[in-house]
């Protein structure tokens, strides 16, 4: 009675995104998560599911033996991690096939949580692979205005003493780690200009040679790709486009530097559609490779009984304060636009399901397998929208070219969210202007020119 039996025995779905914690210890300023008093008591649920053996229970109902891959979600996953000695103590024999447990953590709660709960909570009866996603979004004047004064400096003492105790400490899991900066529309513009740009890499090129030091038995893999990714959904313009447009043409031009520790920079956009152009031809066949796996083969675990989501991003809306806190909170303008035309709710119906009700749950998987498998109708949209900016002015001209018009909209589609194209436009199929504004101002033709180029 798995999750299975609704896809014919023709898909696994084998990766779990549990809700992990209901609060947090910072309030960034991007977050789509309004920090409000309604989050207690999620938080008080997630905690009695922990401590129930719910989740537990629950995991083993929706993925029998097929589990192979936790991610833990929230707001801050490690204000709660060590709650799951006993959840993985059970897990690691009722799940042969686990191997994989991920965590993102901004690494404001005390190192000992992270460093007991991998060195001494886990089980020892077989190695598991841990990844751990540092979310730093760059120096003080970046971090610390997005998350807070002072940031940025604890973050770095943070993580230093987690990967020393870690590396001293654990001899059985594999651990790797790696940085996740953020950029929202202010981000952007500031390093548009180069020498803004310089002193962000020279910031994380200090930060991961001192990182790396504290590896001292060097059995950590510590990541050392840094390229920021784009807040989202935000609104952006057509000059954000260009100011994104120039901020990768620096990262071009720093690829020329040495640095002691930090990979070149180049952008993990570039990277992706780079990937996808390889398999271009299973574009119609093997639609999955070009999509999220929500829905398919991961799905979220929810603080209700018996919850399920199609993954992390709705965690939090379906509460019944959501709306009237992301109002008084002044979330982005996309999402309050969004929940003023109901598109919060018609993103919870179609992505949140009790899982023993079965037409909902259908319901559910239906939405999410229109998102990756109506692959002509989601291109035939998003060529629309390419051609109609281009033809007013807000994208390049280029792109009143259909061919081309298609290349961006593959781009687009290679790294959007169907739950935020919900929230944006009020469908999964359809992907937010802003992003079109923002790749189709420089980005893409920079990015298609260069592997043009490389092919040659």
């Amino acid at each position: 009675m798995t999750l299975k039996k609704y896809f014919n025995n023709r898909n696994v779905v084998e990766a779990a995104e549990l809700f992990s914690a209901g609060f947090c210890n910072l309030n960034c300023s991007y977050c789509y998560i309004p920090k409000k008093k309604f989050l207690k008591e999620i938080h008080k649920n997630i905690m009695n599911k922990i401590e129930t053996g719910q989740y537990l229970q629950e995991l083993y109902e929706l993925f029998g033996d097929d589990l192979n891959h936790i991610s833990h979600w929230g707001t801050e996953p490690t204000l709660t991690i060590r709650n799951f000695k006993k959840f993985y103590n059970d897990a690691i024999n009722k799940f042969p096939k686990l191997k994989n447990i991920m965590l993102s953590s901004n690494f404001m709660t005390t190192p000992e949580n992270l460093i007991n709960f991998i060195c001494l909570d886990l089980p020892k009866t077989r190695p598991l692979e841990i990844k751990i996603q540092v979310s730093i979004d760059g120096p003080p004047w970046i971090t610390d205005k997005n998350r807070g004064p002072g940031t940025t400096d604890i973050i770095m003492k943070h993580v230093f003493e987690v990967t020393k105790q870690l590396s001293l400490n654990n001899n059985l899991h594999k651990i790797q780690m790696h940085v996740k900066p953020t950029i929202g529309q202010e981000d952007i513009k500031i390093l548009s200009d180069i020498q803004q740009l310089i002193k962000y890499y020279k910031f994380f090129d200090e930060f991961l040679t001192d990182w790396i030091a504290h590896d001292i038995n060097k059995n950590i893999i510590i990541q050392r790709e840094v390229d920021p990714t784009i807040v989202l959904p935000f609104e952006y313009t057509t000059e954000d486009g260009i100011n994104f447009s120039k901020l990768l043409e620096n990262q071009i031009i720093l690829k020329q530097n040495k640095y002691k520790s930090i990979s070149q920079p180049e952008s993990n956009y570039y990277h992706r559609f780079i990937n996808k152009t390889q398999v271009y031809k299973e574009l119609f066949t093997k639609q999955k490779m070009f999509t999220c796996s929500s829905g398919d083969s991961m799905i979220g675990i929810g603080e209700n009984t018996r919850e399920i989501h199609s993954c992390h991003r709705t965690f939090f809306t379906n509460h019944p304060d959501y709306e009237q806190a992301a109002i008084e909170h002044k979330l982005d303008d996309l999402t309050i636009k969004g929940i003023e035309l109901n598109r919060n709710k018609l993103l919870i119906e179609s992505n949140t399901s009790k899982y023993d009700n079965k037409l909902n749950t259908i319901k559910m998987l239906y939405s999410s397998r229109c998102y990756n498998d109506f692959t002509k109708h989601k291109y035939s949209t998003g060529v629309a929208m390419a051609l109609e900016l281009a033809n007013c002015g807000q994208i390049s001209k280029e792109f009143t070219n259909e061919t081309l018009a298609f290349l961006l909209t593959l781009l687009i589609q290679t790294t959007d969210c169907p739950m935020d194209n919900i929230v944006t436009s009020g469908n999964s199929l359809i992907p937010s202007l802003p992003m079109y504004r923002l790749f189709g101002n420089g980005v893409a033709q920079n990015i298609f020119s260069r592997i043009i180029k490389r092919r040659i």
